[in-house]
C-alpha cells in the first residue's frame, strides 16, 4: 500500500471520488423510499369498538398466559445479552484484545473487518444458544409446537448460523473496502449498494434461502384449492402461484406469506394451515394478496434506503472520530479493528429503529386485513381465523404494550378482531356471536387448554 493511499481518510477525497453525485443517488432512493412508505395504503383509524368477539374463555387466556410469560423474559435477556455482547467487545480489554488478534498484523486488510464482524456474531451468537435451545426446542417441544427431532432443530440452527456468519463477514469487509475505497462518500454509496442488494435478496430468497429450510409443492386441487381460486380471481391475479411448504417437519403453527419479486413472487401455505377450514385458508390468502396487492415487498425494498442512510452518516462521524481509533488502537481509517465499533453502533440502532420497522409492519399488516375482507367478502371467517392463533397457537390476544413496542410486527389479535368488526358494521357485513365462536374452536383448542366449561 502506498503511502499517499495510507494518508488518506473519511475527510479525504481521491481526485476521482465523485461525491456528489453519489450523495444525489442516495438521497434521492431515501426519499422515494420515504415516499412509499408514507403514501401507501392504509386501514382506516380503529376506533371505539364495543364487541365481545375479542373476548376468550378464561382457561384459555390462562393457558396463553402460562405459555408466553417465560419467553417474554427469555426474550428480554436475549435482546440484552444481543445488545450488551458488542458494546463488551469495544470496552473490555479482553474485547480489544479477541478484536486484535481476529483483526491481524495488516491495517487495511478489508477481509479481516470481515473476520471481526463474524467474530462478534459468533461470540453473540454463542453467548444466546442457551436461550435458543430453551425457547426453540425446549419450550416449544413442551407445548407440543416443535416436531422436528433434534438433529433437524441443530442442524436448522447451523445452517442459520452459516448464513448470519456469511453476511456479517460480508458486511464487514465491504465496510473496510468501501472506506478504503471511497473515503469520503462511502455512506452515500452503501445505502446505493444496500438497497440493490435488498431487492437481489428478494428476488433470489426463495430460490436460494427457503430451499434450505422447506420443500415446496404446488396446491392441489380440491376444495381448498377452489376456495382460493375465488379469491385470486376477485384480486385480479388467477395465474399466481400458490404453493405449500413443508412446514410440519419443524412446526405445528400455521402460517402463510407472500415472496419473491417479479419472476419469483408467490404465495406460500405452511402446509399445517390445511388443517383449517376451506374459508379459512382463503381468507388468509386474501391477506396475502393484498400484501402484493399493495407492492409491501417492493416498498420494503425501498424503505431500505432511508433505514440505511441516517445511521450510515452517523457512522461515518464515528469511525472518523479520534475516540473510536483510540478504544481499539486502530492503526488507521480503514482498520479492520474499527469495524468493531461499527457492529456495537449497528447493534444499537437496531435496537432503537425496530420499534419503527414494527409500527410500519403493524401499518402494513392491518392495511392487509382490511383489503381481505373486501377480496373474501367475509367478515365472519376473517375474525374466526384471529381467534383461532390464539386458542390454537397461543397467541396472546392482548399482549403487554412493552411486547408490543418491542417485537409485534402484527397488530394484536385484539386488534384484528376489533378492526374487522368495525369494517363490517360499516359495510354491513354479518358476524358470529362468541358463543358460536368458542363452541367451534374447541375442537381446535391447543391441547394444553382444559376441556371444562367456560
Amino acid at each position: 500500500m502506498s503511502l499517499e493511499r495510507a494518508r488518506l481518510g473519511p475527510g479525504s477525497a481521491r481526485p476521482s471520488e465523485r461525491t456528489g453525485a453519489a450523495a444525489t443517488v442516495a438521497v434521492l432512493l431515501a426519499l422515494v423510499g420515504l415516499a412509499a412508505t408514507i403514501w401507501r395504503p392504509l386501514a382506516p383509524a380503529l376506533g371505539p369498538v364495543t364487541t365481545d368477539l375479542d373476548d376468550f374463555a378464561p382457561q384459555v387466556l390462562r393457558t396463553v398466559e402460562a405459555f408466553r410469560e417465560p419467553r417474554y423474559v427469555a426474550g428480554v435477556v436475549r435482546l440484552t445479552l444481543e445488545l450488551g455482547i458488542p458494546l463488551l467487545v469495544v470496552w473490555t480489554a479482553w474485547g480489544r484484545r479477541l478484536v486484535a488478534r481476529v483483526a491481524g498484523p495488516s491495517a487495511h486488510a478489508p477481509w479481516r473487518g470481515g473476520l471481526v464482524a463474524a467474530a462478534i456474531t459468533l461470540v453473540t451468537t454463542l453467548a444466546t444458544l442457551p436461550l435458543d435451545v430453551w425457547i426453540g426446542f425446549l419450550h416449544d417441544g413442551e407445548w407440543g409446537f416443535r416436531t422436528s427431532d433434534a438433529g433437524l432443530w441443530a442442524r436448522d440452527r447451523a445452517v442459520t448460523l452459516g448464513l448470519s456468519l456469511t453476511v456479517a463477514w460480508l458486511a464487514g469487509t465491504v465496510l473496510v473496502w468501501a472506506v478504503r475505497r471511497w473515503p469520503r462518500s462511502w455512506p452515500w454509496r452503501l445505502v446505493v449498494l444496500g438497497t440493490v442488494l435488498a431487492a437481489v435478496l428478494v428476488l433470489v430468497h426463495p430460490l436460494v434461502i427457503e430451499p434450505l429450510f422447506t420443500e415446496r409443492t404446488p396446491l392441489a386441487e380440491g376444495s381448498v384449492r377452489d376456495e382460493i381460486e375465488t379469491v385470486l380471481a376477485a384480486a385480479g391475479e388467477p395465474g399466481l402461484p400458490i404453493s405449500v411448504a413443508d412446514a410440519s417437519t419443524r412446526t405445528t403453527r400455521v402460517n402463510a406469506y407472500v415472496t419473491g419479486l417479479g419472476p419469483t413472487r408467490a404465495v406460500v401455505l405452511y402446509d399445517t394451515i390445511l388443517e383449517l377450514p376451506p374459508e379459512q385458508i382463503a381468507v388468509v390468502v386474501a391477506h396475502e394478496l393484498a400484501h402484493r396487492e399493495h407492492a409491501d415487498l417492493p416498498r420494503g425494498v425501498l424503505l431500505t434506503a432511508p433505514a440505511l442512510l441516517v445511521p450510515l452518516l452517523l457512522l461515518r462521524g464515528l469511525w472518523s472520530s479520534p475516540g473510536a481509533a483510540r478504544l481499539v488502537d486502530a492503526r488507521g481509517p480503514s482498520d479492520p479493528r474499527l469495524v468493531v465499533v461499527a457492529v456495537a453502533f449497528a447493534t444499537l440502532a437496531s435496537l432503537l429503529g425496530q420499534p419503527i420497522g414494527n409500527l410500519l409492519s403493524r401499518r402494513a399488516e392491518a392495511a392487509a386485513d382490511h383489503r381481505a375482507v373486501t377480496l373474501a367478502e367475509d367478515a365472519d371467517v376473517l375474525v374466526r381465523t384471529a381467534r383461532t392463533f390464539t386458542v390454537r397457537d397461543l397467541s396472546e390476544p392482548e399482549p403487554p404494550g412493552w411486547a408490543v413496542f418491542l417485537w409485534a410486527s402484527h397488530p394484536t389479535v385484539g386488534d384484528r378482531i376489533r378492526a374487522t368488526v368495525q369494517q363490517a358494521r360499516r359495510q354491513d357485513l354479518p358476524l358470529p356471536t362468541v358463543e358460536e365462536l368458542r363452541e367451534v374452536e374447541r375442537a381446535i383448542w391447543h391441547r394444553a387448554i382444559p376441556r371444562g366449561g367456560d
